[in-house]
């Protein structure tokens, strides 16, 4: 079982077959695809990237680091 990742937290991007070019860079969480607690994935801010990218649940890890909203909005 994956562990929901929370809003504003700082992940590594550890594989991704639909935008491997950001594989090994960082993001921060910024939505959350989720509906009658099924998990669908998780949009993210990365890194000297311009738009938010979405990802699957297994192609990011925590960093431990998290942010705040204000950091963002």
């Amino acid at each position: 079982m994956i562990n929901k990742i929370d809003f504003f937290q700082e992940v590594k991007i550890v594989s991704s077959k639909s935008h491997p070019e950001f594989i090994g860079r960082n993001g921060v969480i910024v939505g959350i695809s989720e509906e009658d607690g099924i998990l669908y994935g998780y949009a993210a801010r990365v890194d000297g990237y311009e738009y938010v990218v979405c990802f699957e649940p297994d192609e990011l890890e925590p960093t431990g680091k998290a942010f705040k909203r204000e950091d963002f909005y």
